[in-house]
């Protein structure tokens, strides 16, 4: 709700000033909300430092939060909801999460309900945002053509009477995975979501376990692309994921496919995990994939936007910006018996499905 309303304009500043201020540099500015954070951004040309900072701290520090602006809101997030549910990728995930993770906040949609959209009020808000919205619990990043003294000053001066914040106290989920959940509606194809609790952020294992999850589907050279696509033709997207949160993780595998071939997938995808889990991968495939993300790590700082995301998320959810060559001599010194002792741990177990469509 929040990331919504900041932009609707502060006590100075009328939202359509705030959006005629970014057009007219031709950057942008706008928001994200994640499982554990929210992200607001600004992105101009050489020069609009200052402006752009200036911008992102006012509508941070001191939204109007008027209640008016609430209720138009209110109905754009609703919209947002119906248009998420409309998406059958979207809609799988959720439930994939929904099984993983009962009863759990990282089981729920970070959009929210429509009954608990409905729910929240003007002074909750407002609330929310003044208990939150305070150093240290907010870190600002920038990167480009950035004066970091210049940055470190008007960031100091914007923020220094919002101190006295600290992050929130996260709890491990509990409950353990629950079974297959089908949803059945009228798509033309059936998608097909497998998830296993996976690593928290910090467990040292976690870069381990990357390697071996890129090697079961994480790009054209990988297990499931190569069976499922190249040798089956059965989907047309199939890819495996992980995702590490503060008290637990996630690794998932999303393939869809025409309702007939949905039992066929199934096996397939199975069977390759299986596999992955039981016998491993192999050091030539590791070797691949280790290259591959050395390369994506250097090709990401061809953009600013990358580097700036890189930052500020590592100092929010890691507390320290983690150096590149540290990351690589990391990535360097796990073993492949590393990464084949957490692939049989973390994929042995039975995994939660999540299905969506008009086969199921």
């Amino acid at each position: 709700f929040l990331e919504h309303l900041l932009f609707k304009g502060t006590e100075r500043r009328t939202a359509r000033a705030i959006a005629e201020l970014v057009d007219s540099t031709g950057g942008e500015m706008n928001a994200f909300t994640s499982k554990e954070y929210t992200a607001y951004y600004a992105r101009v040309p050489a020069g609009g430092q200052e402006m752009a900072t200036a911008l992102l701290a006012d509508v941070l520090r001191e939204p109007a939060l008027r209640a008016a602006d609430v209720e138009t809101e209110r109905q754009v997030i609703l919209e947002e909801i119906h248009l998420q549910a409309d998406d059958p990728d979207d809609v799988v995930f959720g439930l994939l999460y929904e099984a993983l993770f009962p009863g759990h906040p990282l089981g729920r949609e970070v959009l929210g309900t429509e009954s608990s959209v409905a729910a929240i009020d003007r002074d909750g808000i407002s609330g929310f945002h003044d208990h939150w919205y305070r150093a240290p619990n907010l870190v600002v990043a920038a990167a480009g053509a950035v004066d970091h003294d210049a940055l470190v000053a008007q960031v100091a001066e914007a923020f220094s009477g919002r101190t006295g914040g600290s992050a929130p106290a996260r709890s491990a989920p509990v409950a353990e995975p629950v079974e297959a959940v089908r949803l059945k509606r009228p798509t033309e194809a059936t998608h097909v979501a497998w998830g296993w609790r996976g690593l928290r952020r910090d467990d040292p294992r976690r870069h381990a376990l990357a390697l071996g999850i890129h090697v079961l589907g994480g790009g054209l050279s990988s297990r499931l692309f190569q069976t499922v696509r190249e040798e089956r033709g059965l989907a047309y997207s199939v890819f495996s994921s992980m995702a590490g949160y503060t008290d637990a993780g996630v690794v998932s595998v999303y393939a869809g496919t025409a309702p007939e071939r949905a039992d066929e997938l199934q096996k397939v995808v199975a069977g390759e995990v299986a596999e992955v889990a039981a016998n491993g991968i192999t050091a030539a495939e590791m070797a691949i994939a280790r290259d591959g993300f050395e390369g994506s790590i250097l090709l990401g700082l061809e953009d600013s936007g990358s580097r700036m995301f890189r930052l500020g998320t590592s100092q929010s959810l890691l507390g320290r910006v983690v150096p590149l060559d540290e990351y690589v001599e990391t990535l360097r010194a796990v073993t492949l018996e590393d990464v084949n002792a957490v692939l049989a741990e973390v994929l042995s177990p039975e995994p939660a499905v999540a299905i969506v469509g008009s086969g199921t």
